[in-house]
C-alpha cells in the first residue's frame, strides 16, 4: 500500500513538471493546427449548404496514413524525454525508492497520453463551433459526406483531410465512435511513451526513440507502399498503424487487424513493458 501512495505522488509531481515545460507550449500549439485543418473545412461546407455541424467528426481523426505520422510524432515528442532522471529525479528516487519512481513515471506516460485524447477530442469541438448543431445523432453533414464525399468536394471547392466511413455511421452511435476513438488515441499514445522508457532502461537514453521512430515508419510504410510490397500481413506487426478508428477491421473481413487482437496488443504490450521496466529499474540498487 505503501509502495502504491509513494508511486501515485510521484506520479503527480512528474505529471505537474511536464504539463509546465515549455514543449507543452509547442506540442498544444502544434495539436491546434492539426486539428483545424482537419475540422476547419467542415465549417465552410456546412455554411455552403446552410446545415450545422454535429459534434462527432472525432472518430474519423487520422483518416489517412500521412496523419497517423503527425500524431505519431506528436507522441514522440510528448515523451521525448520520459525515462530520463535529473536532479530533481534523483531526490524522489531517494525519497521513495527505484521502483515506486519508475512506477510513478509509468503511471504519468498514461496519464499524459489520457490527457492528449482529451485535449484532440476537445479540439474537434472548438473548430465546430462556428457552425455546431448539439444533437445526440450523426446529424445531415456528416451522413451526406459518408455517402457523397466526392460530390459535395466538387460543390463546394473544399477538400477535406478526414473521411466520414458509412461503416462506422452503421456500426456504433455518435459517443460510441467517440469513445473508441479516444481509445484508439490514448492507448497508442501510451505505449508509445511506455516502449521509450523501456528501450531507455534496458539498452540506453537514445535507443527509446530510435525504437519509436522506427514503429513511427513501419506505420506508415506498412499502411502504405508496405501494402502493394508484403501485403496486409505487415500491418499485423505494425501497432501504431491502427492508430484512430479507422485503422481496425471492425467487420473482421480481414483488411486489417481486428479489435480483439489490436487491444489486446496495445494493452498487453503496455502491461509486459513497464512490469520489465519498473523490475528493471528497481533492480539497479543491487547491480
Amino acid at each position: 500500500m505503501g509502495e502504491a501512495k509513494k508511486s501515485l505522488h510521484c506520479c503527480g509531481i512528474l505529471l505537474r513538471r511536464e504539463l509546465g515545460s515549455p514543449k507543452m507550449w509547442l506540442i498544444g500549439i502544434m495539436m491546434a493546427v492539426f486539428s483545424f485543418y482537419n475540422y476547419a473545412p467542415l465549417c465552410t461546407i456546412a455554411d455552403f449548404y446552410k446545415v450545422p455541424v454535429t459534434p462527432w467528426a472525432f472518430p474519423f481523426f487520422l483518416s489517412f496514413p500521412i496523419m497517423q505520422v503527425v500524431n505519431n510524432g506528436l507522441c514522440l515528442l510528448l515523451f521525448s524525454d520520459v525515462g530520463e532522471t535529473d536532479g530533481y529525479g534523483e531526490l524522489m528516487i531517494a525519497r521513495s525508492g527505484r521502483r515506486a519512481y519508475m512506477a510513478g513515471q509509468l503511471l504519468c506516460v498514461a496519464a499524459m497520453a489520457f490527457l492528449y485524447g482529451l485535449a484532440l477530442w476537445a479540439l474537434s469541438i472548438l473548430f465546430a463551433l462556428p457552425k455546431i448543431g448539439w444533437d445526440a445523432d450523426w446529424g445531415v453533414l456528416l451522413h451526406t459526406l459518408a455517402e457523397s464525399r466526392g460530390q459535395v468536394q466538387a460543390q463546394t471547392g473544399v477538400s477535406l483531410s478526414i473521411i466520414v466511413s458509412p461503416e462506422v455511421l452503421a456500426i456504433f452511435t455518435p459517443i460510441e465512435a467517440a469513445l473508441v476513438c479516444f481509445a484508439c488515441i490514448w492507448l497508442p499514445a501510451a505505449f508509445t511513451g511506455t516502449l521509450i522508457c523501456f528501450f531507455r532502461v534496458f539498452v540506453s537514453r537514445p535507443a527509446g526513440i530510435f525504437a519509436a521512430g522506427a514503429l513511427t515508419a513501419l506505420a506508415l510504410f506498412a499502411n502504405s507502399l508496405g501494402i502493394f510490397t508484403f501485403g496486409r500481413w505487415l500491418q499485423s506487426l505494425s501497432p501504431l498503424s491502427w492508430s484512430g478508428l479507422l485503422g481496425i477491421d471492425w467487420y473482421h473481413s480481414g483488411f486489417a487487424p481486428g479489435p480483439g487482437y489490436v487491444f489486446t496488443v496495445w494493452i498487453g504490450g503496455i502491461a509486459a513493458m513497464s512490469l520489465a521496466a519498473a523490475w528493471k529499474f528497481g533492480r539497479r540498487d543491487l547491480e
